[in-house]
């Protein structure tokens, strides 16, 4: 079924309104925190849920403090990977670490849970937990606050990297106050192993720790939190439990399902106040983080010098014109692409990563990378808005390396998880080099990078993402035997790219050689007869008869033939191999329309509709998210512009149910902020493809100066670019290089209500 766009353009998800205002007069966003709600994407159901923390972060904060929830589907997985779904009318306790838009479970430790009273029977989650009415919560970058049910108990929260401070407020006249730990506290699938704390009433003081085993982390044994938390008031009264034992009084507490209460008399402020500092490397380095980070109560100007970090990398970006809701949809997008990874080297370069201390000298340690997803845009839009976190990043990435011998997948904590397929690894270290992110070894971690991707005996620690490169060498592709064969070929491909093009920035042209003739690997798996990439055994035969390319089966991961087909670092070759422009065109506007069509009868916000993935275009994962920008790629930028308008109206709005599935880490967010901006990269390389601006003006800081995107006449009837210059010289493709954007200048598109010149070519 085919759809005419007019009407999809204003149909689901955010309404544009119209913006023909000349740039220079269309009114600048003063302060981008006032459009960032951490709310937005933490709803949606099943698949189309965006899985996004709502708590309080500082960016690439350790301390990601927030609800844990519950409700009408209690605390299944799918619904509580950061611990809380928007759907939710119960809070089970604020807990300290959580990830950000994952499809996984993990972390969701250190419950703390304020309550108006305590007896034997509230020293576990179904007797201190709390009804909230959802009008009552308030959150903004770095804070978040609600109102629980029981005890009318005013909850405020903030954050530094590495600390958490509590405001607990009772009504008026309270005159006591009370407040569970719970160090068995966890999400679904995981596991507190053991745990212990000591209390010490003269300092107003309790440390501890506890070893966790998640969903994710569970791939490497767990990991170990310290902590060390302050109260502000001394407390008159504590009990403590482990072990299935009874709550009983104490200072002490081992083993098993561990825990503690604190009773406290309220002064005039009628509040419980609590300072918590976290490290996974030691107890005294909790200390450090806390007294470094929050040395004195004063939980407003702690909140606000966290906003005021937030605010300085949200300031990066600057936006005139726009509706409301456009603002909200955009800000809260760059918020989102800083909550991950996570800096967990302490105040002092501390960390731990793979049962080995070291120190981080000159940059920060980031864990958990969801690299299968951010080296698609997290990465890309880290090398050119925020470069420093792209050096964290490689810097991080190699030290892992070093101490196990091998690039990670997905690091977690302290360790490898070993989640998803591919050498993202390889992606993020060429796109950042290339980019001009060369303050680290890269001559080192290519050598890591390229033993594990050529050697034919597997190196002393193994080869990490590229653990089925025999065989792709020997075959030309991985074979069906071994699962998700296809998407490991289409994966390896684009790392053969990236690869080669980090060894030709190294000046290593026989590699570089060597990796580009690599990178077409994935076209030995075309199939001509029905056009798709399929599995094929070691004879070179096609499996899968009859073959059913809706179909998502163990040779894809996460995805079926229609996601796999546009190999993103390969779309002239997919066109050649489909027959050219035209049947490439054809097939790909089929794939995006079925999904217009089937959006309109199943939309995002139909839990049925969205309880299982979406058979065409599939916004709410990886593999295709790209594929729009297929189009201006084969001469076709008129249909580049019309779609990825679509996908963004279809699928972002400013709404808990603001993404059409997983954020994974800023992924999908990263997507709308290149898109917005009229740009896309093609990750690993330092190319990007020309979109349509959302926009009249759009102001980006980059290394070398300011990137001055303008489209005065865009609005939402005018999504067609006519022309575009760059710093008034006219462009004669829709491609732009990262040496021109790095440098400054000034981006100008014309736009018009239809498909113009610009781009478009006939074979």
């Amino acid at each position: 079924m085919m759809l005419g766009l007019t009407n999809v353009l204003g149909g689901t998800g955010c309404t544009l309104e119209p913006q023909d205002v000349p740039a220079e007069k269309a009114e600048l966003v003063e302060d981008p925190l006032v459009y960032a709600d951490p709310r937005v994407g933490s709803g949606g159901f099943g698949f189309a849920n965006g899985s996004a923390f709502p708590g309080a972060a500082a960016p690439f904060g350790l301390a990601k403090v927030g609800p844990d929830t519950r409700g009408p589907y209690d605390t299944i997985n799918f619904l509580h990977y950061s611990g809380y779904w928007a759907g939710d009318d119960q809070v089970r306790a604020f807990s300290h670490l959580h990830l950000h838009g994952t499809g996984a479970t993990d972390y969701g430790v250190l419950g703390v849970m304020p309550i108006d009273a305590f007896e034997a029977s509230r020293f576990t989650a179904p007797g201190y937990e709390s009804h909230f009415d959802k009008a009552t919560e308030t959150a903004s970058p770095g804070y978040y606050a609600v109102t629980l049910d029981r005890g009318s108990i005013r909850s405020e929260l903030t954050a530094t990297r590495h600390a958490a401070h509590h405001r607990h407020g009772y009504p008026t006249g309270t005159k006591e106050g009370h407040v569970v730990f719970d160090l068995d506290h966890h999400l679904s699938g995981g596991e507190v192993t053991e745990a212990e704390f000591t209390l010490e009433p003269e300092a107003q003081r309790i440390r501890g720790k506890l070893h966790h085993v998640g969903g994710m982390s569970g791939g490497f044994g767990g990991y170990d939190v310290f902590f060390d938390a302050r109260t502000r008031a001394p407390w008159k009264a504590a009990e403590v439990w482990s072990n299935g034992d009874a709550p009983a009084e104490g200072t002490t507490g081992s083993g098993t399902k561990v825990g503690f209460a604190l009773s406290f008399d309220l002064g005039a402020d009628a509040a419980v106040e609590l300072k918590i500092g976290l490290s996974f490397v030691s107890l005294e380095n909790a200390t450090k983080n806390l007294e470094a980070e929050i040395p004195d109560w004063d939980f407003d100007g702690t909140r606000a010098k966290t906003a005021a970090a937030w605010r300085d990398l949200l300031g990066r970006m600057k936006l005139w014109g726009g509706t409301e809701t456009e603002r909200r949809i955009f800000y809260s997008a760059l918020y989102r692409a800083f909550l991950m990874p996570t800096a967990s080297s302490d105040v002092d370069g501390s960390y731990i990563y793979g049962g080995e201390q070291r120190t981080a000298e000159g940059f920060s340690f980031l864990t958990d990378q969801s690299l299968w997803d951010t080296y698609r845009t997290v990465t890309p839009f880290y090398s050119l808005v925020a470069p420093e976190a792209a050096r964290d990043t490689v810097r991080s990435l190699h030290a892992m390396a070093e101490i196990s011998g091998f690039f990670p997948k997905w690091p977690i904590a302290t360790g490898e998880a070993g989640t998803m397929i591919g050498a993202s690894a390889d992606v993020v270290l060429a796109d950042s080099y290339i980019k001009g992110v060369t303050d680290f070894d890269a001559e080192g971690a290519y050598a890591i990078a390229r033993r594990a991707a050529v050697d034919p005996v597997d190196p002393p620690g193994g080869r990490g993402g590229r653990g089925n490169v025999v065989p792709y060498m020997e075959y030309g592709y991985v074979p069906a035997s071994i699962g998700r064969s296809a998407s490991h070929t289409l994966e390896y491909a684009h790392d053969d790219l990236a690869l080669g093009l980090f060894a030709k920035a190294l000046g290593k042209a026989d590699d570089a050689a060597m990796f580009t003739e690599r990178a077409n690997n994935h076209r030995n798996l075309f199939d001509p007869v029905t056009g798709f990439i399929r599995a094929k055994d070691e004879a070179g035969h096609f499996v899968e008869d009859p073959y059913n390319p809706y179909s998502i089966s163990d040779h894809y991961a996460e995805a079926n033939g229609w996601h796999s087909l546009w190999a993103q670092h390969d779309i002239p070759g997919i066109a050649e191999l489909l027959g050219g422009q035209a049947p490439f065109v054809e097939k790909l506007q089929r794939f995006l329309d079925e999904t217009v069509a089937d959006l309109e009868e199943r939309p995002i916000e139909d839990n049925f509709a969205s309880a299982a993935p979406r058979n065409a275009y599939w916004h709410g994962n990886e593999p295709d998210i790209h594929a729009a920008y297929g189009f201006a790629q084969v001469g076709r930028a008129d249909l580049t512009q019309k779609y990825v308008r679509w996908v963004a109206n279809a699928h972002y709005t400013d709404k808990p149910s603001g993404l059409a599935g997983n954020d994974d880490g800023g992924t999908l967010s990263c997507w709308y902020l290149f898109t917005a901006a009229g740009f896309y990269p093609i990750p690993g390389t330092d190319r990007y493809i020309l979109g349509t601006p959302f926009f009249p003006r759009l102001e980006i800081a980059v290394k070398g100066g300011t990137i001055v995107v303008e489209a005065p006449a865009v609005s939402a009837q005018n999504i067609y670019v006519q022309a575009v210059t760059w710093n008034g010289v006219a462009l004669d493709k829709p491609e732009i290089l990262h040496g021109d954007l790095a440098q400054g200048g000034t981006l100008h598109f014309e736009m018009g209500p239809a498909p113009g010149p610009f781009g478009v070519t006939t074979p």
